[in-house]
């Protein structure tokens, strides 16, 4: 069936502003811990110093607020994996030095049972996913399978303890498989493989994919010559056929959509997908756009140059279960920043030069060159609607102090509603999907790609150009026309640094602290 997209929709339309904030939280941060070089005076909180993140990464976050991230550079020189919760944490494993020093290690995965899983490529020996309880570290199992897999990518963990990827077989091509739980074992099921591993499947080159708690995985593919932009974006679910949700220009037309980004798009519990795709404005240019699915049609989040938002960032979104996406762009100041929509509204939840909490007192979410980006990595989204972040810290008033990085957890304060009888606020169902990140490491820009370890001291990618070798799929199979709504309609949002958006008793000390300071160097950049 042929779907029409009503991409003339997309032209109007901003980010709604005032009306609608209530639908949701605001943010106060809290530091979990805080990487630094050795050597440097600031030290560093719950790591020793010399443990660095490393070029690309994301950081998982599960209802209760545990979090998990793996560090390429250690003081014993091997990979290692940091576990915490609530501000408190430690590393929690050290791959063998048998392993040898090519071996790279993936983001690790979380799940509400304290399970973690993690890929390990290019070893000497013992390359697979790794799985180990966060309160019993020792011993870890390796899974290995299916047979014949080299490689492991956009690994993630769902709390009835399945584990999805990417996997290559060598020169074959690459499939995305489910490991499921049954007994002691893991039985593997594929949901879709290239063409190179199934000479019957549409596919010539599969993209990284997200998963949910339901056991689905969602991602482009393309059904032409790879980086054709012949692209469809489906939804896989085991025993059942897939649901091409979109499609790309080259195969309709009348679709929004010119590439999908080649970051994975996130995936809910509830079957909504939210995805970046370049598309092109009225003069021809290319832009980029966040796109979410709701299970009947596309929606338009965000877009480059519209409402508040200058210029979104090419790293994965997040979402949960209540439809709140998590992502970054640059706010109109020209601000990077992390971002939250409800589908109606977007809100920055944290943007550079905002003041935080630390262990070292209030500090500034910085760097100490304007060239390098303040945050790295993709943030993530739990349940209730905390969020993680990664960004450089310095003291409030001397960006040329470095005090390393900061994993921060921006906590969801919703406002207060009436229980349904538990005597709690609900914290929503479902799990955020993983995604994939790149790194904040000091000194570094995230790279948006999808290898497992970039490495410290790489140049950082700023994130700003989508991959134009992936499209979506242009529909779903049923249901008639697919939708594409705009931008809501509304106020543009209130610009300006973002420190708004947190709540107000985690910004009071730091008023006269540091707002002389940030006017003069804003006054400074201005006259530059």
């Amino acid at each position: 069936m042929r779907l029409t997209f009503l991409s003339a929709l997309l032209g109007g339309g901003v980010l709604a502003a005032t009306s609608a904030q209530a639908a949701l939280p605001t943010y106060t941060y809290q530091l979990q811990a805080r990487a630094n070089l050795r050597g440097n005076a600031s030290g560093a909180f719950n790591l020793e110093p010399g443990n660095l993140l490393p070029g690309s990464y994301r950081v998982p976050l599960t209802a209760d607020r545990q979090l998990a991230f793996r560090l390429s550079i250690t003081p014993e020189g091997q990979r290692a994996v940091w576990w915490g919760q609530d501000g408190v944490g430690q590393r929690i494993y050290l791959l063998p030095k048998e392993l040898g020093e090519d071996v790279s290690a993936g983001d690790p995965e979380l799940n509400a049972a304290g399970a973690l899983a993690f890929a390990v490529s290019g070893g000497l020996r013992d390359n697979g996913v790794y799985l180990l309880n966060v309160q019993r570290p020792d011993p870890v199992r390796i899974l290995k399978e299916p047979y014949g897999i080299s490689s492991w990518s956009s690994l993630a963990l769902n709390d009835a303890g399945q584990i999805a990827f990417r996997a290559s077989f060598s020169s074959q091509g690459q499939a995305h498989v489910v490991l499921t739980p049954q007994g002691s074992d893991y039985v593997p099921r594929y949901l879709v493989r290239e063409q190179g591993l199934d000479s019957a499947s549409p596919f010539t080159f599969l993209y990284s994919p997200g998963f949910n708690e339901r056991g689905q995985m969602a991602g482009a593919g393309d059904v032409a010559a790879p980086g054709a932009g012949s692209q469809e974006l489906h939804i896989w679910t085991p025993g059942e056929a897939s649901r091409r949700i979109a499609v790309t220009q080259a195969l309709d037309a009348t679709s929004p959509l010119f590439r999908i980004a080649s970051v994975q798009p996130a995936l809910s519990g509830t079957g909504q997908v939210a995805f970046l795709a370049t598309v092109k404005t009225a003069s021809g240019a290319n832009a980029t756009a966040l796109y979410l699915w709701d299970g009947t049609r596309l929606r338009l989040l965000a877009q480059d140059g519209v409402g508040e938002v200058q210029k979104l960032e090419i790293f994965p979104p997040d979402i949960n279960d209540r439809g709140m996406v998590v992502f970054r762009a640059f706010d109109s100041a020209g601000l990077r920043a992390v971002w939250v929509s409800d589908g109606e509204v977007a809100r920055r939840v944290v943007t550079e030069h905002d003041l935080v909490d630390t262990d070292l007192g209030p500090g500034r979410l910085d760097q100490e060159k304007t060239s390098v980006p303040v945050f790295g990595g993709s943030p993530t989204i739990n349940a209730r609607g905390d969020i993680t972040f990664v960004a450089g810290v310095t003291p409030p008033d001397d960006d040329q102090v470095e005090w390393g990085t900061g994993i921060f957890v921006a906590r969801a304060e919703w406002p207060a509603e009436p229980d349904a009888g538990t005597g709690e606020p609900d914290a929503g169902p479902g799990e955020p999907d993983a995604g994939e990140a790149p790194d904040a490491g000091p000194g570094e820009t995230p790279d948006a790609g999808e290898a497992p370890d970039a490495g410290p001291g790489e140049t950082p990618d700023a994130g700003e150009t989508p991959d134009a070798g992936e499209t979506p799929d242009a529909g779903g199979d049923e249901g008639g026309p697919i939708v594409v709504s705009p931008l809501p309609g509304g106020e543009v949002p209130e610009a300006g640094c973002g420190c708004q958006s947190a709540g107000p008793g985690a910004l009071a000390s730091w008023l006269l602290v540091g707002g002389a300071w940030l006017r003069a160097r804003r006054r400074g950049r201005s006259r530059d």
